[in-house]
Order: C-alpha cells, then sequence, then structure tokens
C-alpha cells in the first residue's frame, strides 16, 4: 500500500453513506463502534483496501450518533460512577475540577480556578483534548506491553479504547479531533505506514465538519485545530532556533510557542484577551497536568475496585493538583500577563 496517496473522494463518499444508513438504521453506537474495531484489527493482519473502505462506513455509523445520541445508559451509569469515585476521596472543589479534566464534566469546576487557569492561557487543561487523550493512549499502551500484546492489537484495543473514552466524556469537539488524531496515528503505526500528522489533522476536521457544518463557527472548534496545526507547521523551525538551549528544554518551549501563536489570533478576535504569561505559564503546568490526568484516572478506576489503593492515590493526587493551582495561581499575579483588550462577540454564522 502507498502510505502518501490516500483516495480522500472515495472516502468521503463512503464515510457519508455510512452516516446515512447509521442514522436510519436501529444499530446501537457501541455495536458500530465493535464492528469498526474489528475491522481495524482485521486490517492488520489482511492490508487490503476493502477493509478500510468497511471501517469508514461503520465509523460514520457510529460517529453520526455523537451528533444524535441514543439511549447510552451504560456509560452514562459508569460516568457517574467514576464522578462518585472522585467525589468520595477528594473535596467538592478537587473532585469538580477533576471531573472537568478526565471526564469532560465542567459544570461543577470552582469560579476562582476557572478564572485562573484562563488569566495564565491554561484554560485548556480545563477541557479533554489532545494532552489528555495522549497520555490515557500511553497509559494503555504501556499496560499492554506489560502483558506482551502484539503491537497490531496494541494498536486495535488503543482505538476502541479512544473512542469509548471519547464518548464517555461526553464526546465534545476537542474530544472527538483527538480521538480521530490519535485513531489515525495508532493504526499508521501498527501497520508500519508512515505517520502524517497535519494528514491526521485534516481527517479529523473533515469528519466533524462532515457530522456538523456548524463546527467550523464553533470557538471550541477553532482554537483546538488552530493550536495543533500550528504546533504541526511551527514546532520544527521553533526548536531549531532554539536549539541552543538544552533539547527538553527548546522541545518543550517549541511546543508552548506554537500553540500560542496559533490561538491568540482567535483569542482576541473571540475574548479581546492575549495572554503573555501563557509562554512560560505552560511550562510549569503542563507536566504537573500529566501527572495529575494518570493519577486522576487511576483513582477513579480503584475507587471502584481498590479502596485501599484508591485512599493513597488520593493522597499523591492532592499534592500534584494543589502544586499546580498553586503554580497557576502565581502565574495570574504576573503584571500584565494576561491582557483585555476590548469586549467582544464571538462571530456567529449568519440565519
Amino acid at each position: 500500500m502507498n502510505a502518501t496517496h490516500r483516495p480522500c473522494c472515495w472516502l468521503v463518499l463512503v464515510y457519508s453513506l455510512g452516516i446515512l444508513t447509521g442514522h436510519f438504521l436501529p444499530v446501537a453506537l457501541l455495536n458500530w463502534l465493535w464492528i469498526t474495531s474489528a475491522i481495524v484489527i482485521l486490517f492488520f493482519f489482511y492490508p487490503k483496501t476493502w477493509p478500510i473502505y468497511a471501517g469508514v462506513f461503520c465509523l460514520g455509523a457510529a460517529l453520526v450518533h455523537v451528533a444524535h445520541p441514543p439511549a447510552m445508559d451504560a456509560l452514562l451509569d459508569w460516568r457517574m460512577q467514576l464522578q462518585q469515585s472522585l467525589y468520595h476521596y477528594l473535596d467538592s472543589q478537587e473532585a469538580g475540577t477533576l471531573s472537568a479534566i478526565v471526564l469532560g464534566d465542567r459544570g461543577n469546576i470552582p469560579k476562582e480556578i476557572n478564572m485562573v487557569f484562563r488569566h495564565t492561557g491554561t484554560g485548556h487543561i480545563l477541557v479533554i483534548a489532545g494532552l489528555h487523550m495522549a497520555m490515557m493512549v500511553a497509559m494503555v499502551i504501556f499496560v499492554l506491553k506489560l502483558v506482551r500484546i502484539p503491537r497490531q492489537w496494541q494498536a486495535g484495543f488503543s482505538i476502541l479504547l479512544i473512542f469509548t473514552y471519547a464518548l464517555l466524556t461526553g464526546g465534545s469537539v476537542p474530544v472527538i479531533r483527538a480521538a480521530f488524531m490519535a485513531a489515525v496515528i495508532l493504526a499508521s503505526s501498527g501497520i508500519e505506514l508512515e505517520i502524517d500528522a497535519l494528514n491526521s489533522l485534516s481527517f479529523a476536521a473533515l469528519v466533524l465538519l462532515l457530522m456538523d457544518a456548524s463546527n467550523l463557527f464553533d470557538t471550541s472548534f477553532q482554537l483546538s485545530f488552530a493550536a495543533v496545526a500550528a504546533i504541526i507547521i511551527l514546532y520544527a523551525p521553533l526548536e531549531r532556533r532554539l536549539s541552543f538551549f538544552p533539547k527538553w528544554l527548546a522541545g518543550a518551549l517549541s511546543v508552548s510557542t506554537a500553540a500560542w501563536i496559533g490561538i491568540t489570533p482567535l483569542q482576541i478576535w473571540h475574548f479581546g484577551t492575549i495572554a503573555p504569561v501563557a509562554l512560560v505559564a505552560n511550562l510549569f503546568i503542563v507536566p504537573l497536568l500529566d501527572i495529575t490526568v494518570a493519577l486522576a484516572l487511576t483513582l477513579a478506576l480503584a475507587g471502584l475496585f481498590l479502596p485501599p489503593v484508591a485512599w493513597a492515590l488520593a493522597g499523591c493526587l492532592k499534592v500534584i493538583f494543589n502544586l499546580m493551582v498553586v503554580a497557576a495561581f502565581w502565574f495570574s499575579t504576573i503584571p500584565y500577563g494576561y491582557i483585555q483588550l476590548w469586549h467582544t462577540n464571538s462571530f456567529r454564522p449568519p440565519t
């Protein structure tokens, strides 16, 4: 198979037919996802063209339910149990914020914490997106490697869990974008094809716009894709120009700067704000976020099955989470770190 040739026109056609089929055929969402995952695994061992189209068709049939959710009592009940686990082992402010970070429930974030992260340009950590998805994938692959599952099966199971997690957390635009990008990259690595990050991002954008064309005017859609596109395009040039720093610091600065360049014009347009302090704040807060997400997900699961382990995890999580919040509070006090240029309303498409 040619790694650079992708017949997008046929994929869009097949995908659209899948959407129509899923909309009119009364088959449950999770069944479509299981079929899609089975076809992905089949493709790893039988890399022909038709499994690709079959998988895209079933994926379209599944994801139409994200735009028009059916009854998903099992996932909703599980999400509620995970939330209750967090609230049982943490105080209400910690649990409310962590429910947003790992489960997508933003209804109970304390106003002060929400404002502090916004004023440091790190509000993205309160929305499940690429960082959170990458951490979850890393955890899953780490566990699967411990039990010596073949690489193809690692990718297949990871893709299934990614979309299950995306739906569990509400299926928002940043989550679905991250899920599609991760799925394409995992599938490519599973069959040892060259990974094209910009193409993966474009595919995710295409899928979301096919699901709902009005996503183009959604602020979350614009910020999410602008940040990732900027990182993909600008990371390498920035890293070369920062090569006088240690490699780890040059990489972190390149990611932070690229994302800031990508989203700042949109932040000014939609909110009339600019946050220069985000360039530095992300260097400290994002590593703490990685640890927080890993601990919070593990705590939520351990709380259901292993209470003694959950209490130990809760103690570690409290330290890391509060350290992250304190860092955000400190950065928010830096003069001119957050500037309100003017008050503005987000653009909306004409009706």
